[in-house]
């Protein structure tokens, strides 16, 4: 069950959550036996994010973060910080505040930390909570301006929140058909919701849709653009916008084994669609 591709430097990155481990190759069409353990020790990871000098790994089912920096010989371990909530499932680089957040799924905490001035390991600056998401199973975030939006899965609902001071801007439910949301992206005029079943949690129903308001998500004004994508035989997971300007993201659980789509949104239209299914 690989989660997200992650990528920096003409390097590829995969959270292989279910095989316990973070991937790296620097060629990302190789077939999984050519790809290299980043780190190992680790259970159930499910993203990763990099500010250039760090990269930090959730390393979800072990409650945690663990970073590592790449050397001459691999990637070593620079810190390990526990007690990172309940399952911390995501993390986002911010570039605007030079800030990882890390995001608890379960406690509706999101974790910010500064890497120390001159150095490598990590200073917590801020532990922000939604009271509004705590207990409610929420996977992932998306940054957009200063509103941060999470897609909860345990709400059924899309929540706006203030980047600055947490506070919920606004509610938007969705319809029982997109209820197990895994991700919203903002891009170009539309927002993008990926889920991985629907509220009876049939996976059958995965869906990639997208609205050009979070009101449509609730009253069915959206357009379902599973079939833009080719083929897909399974659930997408995380979908992530890399350095090389392409979008990449995981398919799992389907009947063939796990692979990559890689496709472009090229003035709101999906293009350029690959599928990098392997031979194991």
């Amino acid at each position: 069950v690989p989660t997200q591709v992650f990528g920096y430097g003409g390097e590829y990155y995969l959270a292989d959550a279910y095989n316990q481990q973070v991937l790296h190759t620097d060629n990302v069409f190789n077939a999984p036996a050519a790809w290299h353990p980043v780190g190992t020790e680790l259970y159930r990871p499910h993203a990763i994010a990099t500010d250039g000098t760090i990269f930090l790994v959730v390393d979800t089912d072990n409650d945690r973060i663990v970073t590592y920096t790449k050397t001459d010989t691999g990637y070593q371990v620079v810190e390990t910080i526990d007690n990172v909530g309940v399952r911390p499932h995501y993390t986002v680089y911010d570039a605007a505040t030079a800030q990882f957040y890390v995001w608890s799924s379960m406690t509706g905490t999101m974790y910010i930390y500064k890497r120390a001035p001159g150095g490598m390991n990590l200073v917590l600056k801020r532990a922000a909570v939604i009271k509004d998401l705590d207990g409610c199973y929420t996977r992932s975030f998306t940054i957009d301006g200063g509103t941060i939006y999470f897609p909860s899965m345990g709400r059924g609902a899309i929540y706006a929140v203030n980047k600055r001071n947490f506070r919920v801007r606004a509610v938007y439910p969705v319809c029982s058909e997109l209820a197990g949301m895994v991700q919203i992206l903002h891009v170009q005029n539309y927002f993008y919701l990926v889920t991985s079943t629907d509220a009876a949690g049939d996976q059958s129903k995965a869906k990639i849709v997208r609205a050009s308001s979070l009101l449509n998500f609730e009253d069915g004004c959206y357009e379902d653009i599973i079939g833009k994508f080719g083929d897909i035989d399974g659930i997408p997971y995380y979908i992530t916008q890399l350095d090389d300007g392409h979008f990449y993201t995981p398919v799992i659980v389907g009947k063939i084994p796990p692979y990559i789509c890689r496709f472009d949104i090229e003035n709101d239209e999906i293009t350029n669609v690959v599928h990098m299914k392997y031979a194991y």
